[in-house]
Order: C-alpha cells, then structure tokens, then sequence
C-alpha cells in the first residue's frame, strides 16, 4: 500500500480569495449591513480543520491582505484575525467536537468580538460611531457557519487538504 502526500494547499488560498471578493461584492445598503464576516469564518474553519498548519501567521497575513482590500489603516483587520485565530487555535479540539448549532453559537460569539474589537479601533481612530447594529454581521455569520464550514469540509476531503 503506498503513501499518498496531497499538496492541495490552493484549496486554502482560493477560498480565501473567494472569501474577498465575497467581502467587497457590492450589496444594497440595507443589506450591506448584515454582510457576513466572510475571512473570519475561513480563517476560523483553517485554523480549527489544520491548526498544525495555518496559524497565527496565516490570520496576520489573512488581516493585512483584507486591510489593503477595504482600505482601513495598517493593521486594523489582522488585529481581529489574530484574535479569531488565538481563540481558534485555543478551543479547536473542543470545537470540532460540538455539534453545528454549538459551533454556530461560538462563531457568534468568536465573529461578535472580532467585531467589537474593529468597531473599538474605528471608533479610536475617528471613524464609526459606535452602535450595537455592527454586531449583526456575526449574527449572519453564525446563520451561514453550518453550511459554509460543511462546503469547506467537503472540499478540504475531496482534494485531501493536510
């Protein structure tokens, strides 16, 4: 029986470049708001499917890239993917075990202070005025999580993604 290596790490890099422009894909202001937290929940799901591989690093990198995207001061997103990432890589194999309406509650609350924490340093920074309608984007996040981490497994099993 021989060993076969995959080397599917692409699957990796194009859901996160699916993840961007699903980020800023234009929407109706009146669902714009609600727009799903896209590259926190990739990041999340890579660092809970393969903490050995995708870490911190990969959330700096993730944040930096996202920052260039948007447009926001240097840091101000991968500030918040560290932060998914740490608490990603802290509860992983707690996690995996939940069943998907757990997860999708963590991904509220994981996706909730990702977004408390960019709404703290805009409103730092002389941007947004605070309000509690910025958290909507994790309440839709953890609506999509059972399907967009069931997509992400079935691909990252089909291409043998380790």
């Amino acid at each position: 029986m021989s060993v076969q290596r995959a080397n599917a790490h692409w699957v990796v890099w194009v859901s996160l470049l699916v993840s961007y422009v699903l980020s800023i894909l234009p929407m109706p202001a009146w669902l714009s708001i609600a727009r799903p937290a896209w590259i926190p929940m990739v990041v999340l799901y890579w660092v809970m499917a393969l903490p050995e591989r995708f870490g911190l690093l990969f959330a700096f990198v993730t944040g930096i890239i996202l920052d260039v995207f948007l447009g926001t001061y240097f840091g101000q997103s991968s500030m918040g993917l560290l932060l998914v990432a740490v608490i990603g890589l802290g509860l992983h194999r707690r996690l995996r075990m939940f069943p998907w309406w757990q997860q999708a509650f963590m991904v509220l609350v994981i996706i909730g202070l990702y977004q408390m924490l960019n709404l703290w340093m805009r409103a730092l920074l002389g941007g947004t005025p605070p309000s509690l309608w910025y958290l909507l984007p994790s309440v839709s996040s953890a609506a999509l999580w059972p399907w967009v981490s069931g997509v992400m497994r079935f691909f990252r099993r089909y291409f043998r993604v380790i």
